[in-house]
């Protein structure tokens, strides 16, 4: 009689050791695989947003093309405040995709849990848009020049 088990997971151990113990026992060259690893360990997967979360968890949070800019330091302050805004923004839009795909959630406590990131996004935009608003009050006030305006819009789509 030739048995042959295969782990999938830790959980299974206690029951095919059971079933293997009262199995008669296989020699060792009867095997397919005499030396192979056993899989052991757990299966975990990630939603969309939560492997993007995971993502941006590992990119370095550099401003630094901004502090080398050479633009005046409120210029930068700015700029920093303008891309901090847009990256919570996308968090909250992603929360926003996640919550509406989850299907398990009550119809009327994610209709509250929608309208708090809705108001929340909406606040954040409005930032935003004092954040760039303050960018061309600079260029107007004459603190920065055309041209530094152009490199601050460009550093502030990135």
């Amino acid at each position: 009689m030739n048995i042959s088990l295969q782990l999938s997971n830790s959980s299974a151990l206690p029951a095919t050791a059971t079933a293997a113990s009262n199995a008669a026992p296989v020699p060792p060259e009867s095997s397919s695989k005499p030396d192979a690893a056993v899989p052991e360990g757990v299966k975990v997967s990630l939603s969309d947003a939560g492997i993007q979360k995971a993502a941006d968890s590992r990119k370095p949070k550099s401003n630094t093309d901004i502090e080398s800019s050479g633009l005046p330091d409120q210029t930068q302050k700015t700029l920093k405040m303008i891309r901090e805004l847009k990256q919570k923004i996308e968090e909250k839009q992603q929360e926003l995709q996640a919550l509406m795909a989850d299907q398990n959630v009550d119809p009327e406590i994610k209709k509250s849990q929608l309208g708090a990131l809705l108001a929340a996004i909406s606040t954040l935009t409005a930032g935003l848009t004092t954040a760039n608003n303050t960018l061309e009050k600079q260029a107007r006030s004459g603190k920065i020049s055309a041209e530094q305006l152009g490199q601050a819009k460009q550093l502030a789509a990135k």
